[in-house]
């Protein structure tokens, strides 16, 4: 069954709650991270039934028997308890073929699974099951206020323009920096009294990684000093991940300039590629590029060897 798909801050402008208490049923929802699904569960109606609160459980406890008992059996003391099944993307998977190969058939109960991350186990689902699925899409990169806004009301913090200028220089566009960082502000500020710049400025200190910067200086071959940054910052996975992904992307256009052909007028970026094109041969820029994509499989991989790699990358520099 088709999913639909929102942005978080326009599923909750559609939707008070996660899910209509007046409508039973089985829902699958997949979230972009962790923290969106934190928030968007946290509108959950108390009472989904009349027999009371709902249940919390993992998937990875989720058994057929268990299924079975709870949505297919009927109970001679009618009962109708719902469940919320969170990190469905740890279902076992003799479980999941199961719930594939037997519909479901709920009319007085809420069987919700939550996804807390993209996974192909909800792509299958969809196409396999019936059900109400709903997939909450990451922020696109432009859409940083938006995203920082919809985690200040998830607080009820209202900051002041020049904070929120500040925290979308100083933080990366995920969940993740905002999360952390209202919620720190929330911590020293109660009630969002007297937020200023300033104390701000020394509270949160900027931790974003300049993409453009770091491509520049790669590409106008000061190579040791792009891993020589890399490697020496304290830089979580999923930065690196996007850093390297970026730069994929920045070879990709370096090889193939003719994307700036059709354009009346260039952008700085663009004028930057072509530059830098011409110091690069299409066998340096593919073995770069390939290297590239192997650090963003170590970084989406958590690997333990990614900083080693790094630092043997900045030490052949020399």
């Amino acid at each position: 069954m088709p999913s639909s798909k929102w942005f978080p801050w326009d599923f909750l402008k559609s939707n008070q709650t996660i899910i209509n208490s007046s409508k039973p049923g089985l829902y699958i929802f997949q979230f972009c991270d962790e923290f969106i699904s934190h928030i968007l569960l946290a509108t959950m109606p108390r009472e989904l039934t009349e027999s009371g609160d709902y249940f919390k459980i993992n998937a990875s406890d989720i058994t057929i028997d268990w299924l079975e008992e709870k949505f297919k059996t009927i109970s001679l003391f009618g009962n109708n308890e719902s469940y919320l099944v969170i990190e469905a993307q740890n279902l076992p998977a003799n479980t999941k073929k199961w719930l594939e190969e037997n519909p479901l058939e709920i009319s007085n109960q809420f069987l919700i699974l939550s996804f807390s991350k993209p996974s192909k186990n909800f792509e299958q689902l969809s196409k396999k099951m019936e059900a109400e699925f709903i997939r909450i899409d990451a922020p696109r990169f432009w859409e940083g206020l938006q995203h920082l806004e919809f985690i200040c009301n998830y607080f009820k913090l209202s900051l002041p323009m020049n904070v929120k200028n500040y925290l979308l220089t100083a933080l990366e566009n995920t969940s993740y920096e905002f999360f952390q960082a209202i919620n720190l502000i929330s911590l020293y500020f109660p009630g969002g009294n007297d937020i200023k710049l300033e104390y701000i400025q020394k509270l949160i200190r900027p931790s974003k990684l300049d993409h453009f910067q770091l491509a520049n200086l790669f590409c106008t071959k000061k190579r040791s000093h792009f891993f020589g940054m890399v490697s020496s910052k304290e830089i979580d996975f999923e930065q690196l991940r996007s850093l390297f992904n970026f730069m994929q992307g920045h070879l990709f256009k370096m090889m193939d300039t003719s994307y700036c052909d059709g354009k009346s007028r260039l952008s700085k970026y663009d004028r930057e590629i072509l530059s830098h094109a011409k110091a690069w041969t299409t066998d340096e820029l593919q073995r770069e590029s390939h290297l590239f994509g192997e650090l963003e499989i170590d970084a989406k991989s958590k690997s333990a060897l990614l900083k080693n790699k790094l630092r043997l990358e900045y030490l052949s520099s020399f």
